[in-house]
């Protein structure tokens, strides 16, 4: 399957309706929509790349990695809320505990 340089992987569609979510949007050209896609889409694929580079398989990426990259680069920290490090429930429940003994 080859692919134009000028395709963006990612649905224009999709790419406005979440551009268009923001209250201080107003318009939206096609071209700020084409570089919002493509500026997204080179970003997943350097976020994936630096997962793929830092985990130990080599030749897959998992949730796990994704969240250990965006939880200890500083420039990520945006993502901590939407892809955190996952815990255990006890492990939750332990923090917690410390957090009350600590108050």
């Amino acid at each position: 399957m080859s692919e134009s340089k000028d395709k963006n992987s990612l649905p224009l569609s999709r790419v406005r309706t979440i551009m268009k979510s923001s209250p201080d949007v107003a318009a939206i050209s096609q071209e700020a929509l084409y570089l919002t896609g493509k500026a997204t889409e080179l970003f997943i694929q350097n976020l994936a790349m630096i997962s793929l580079e830092t985990n130990e398989s080599k030749n897959s990426v998992d949730y796990k990695d994704l969240a250990e990259v965006v939880n200890s680069e500083d420039v990520l920290q945006f993502l901590q809320d939407i892809i955190p490090r996952k815990i255990k429930y006890s492990e939750y429940l332990a923090i917690k505990q410390k957090e009350e003994d600590e108050s």
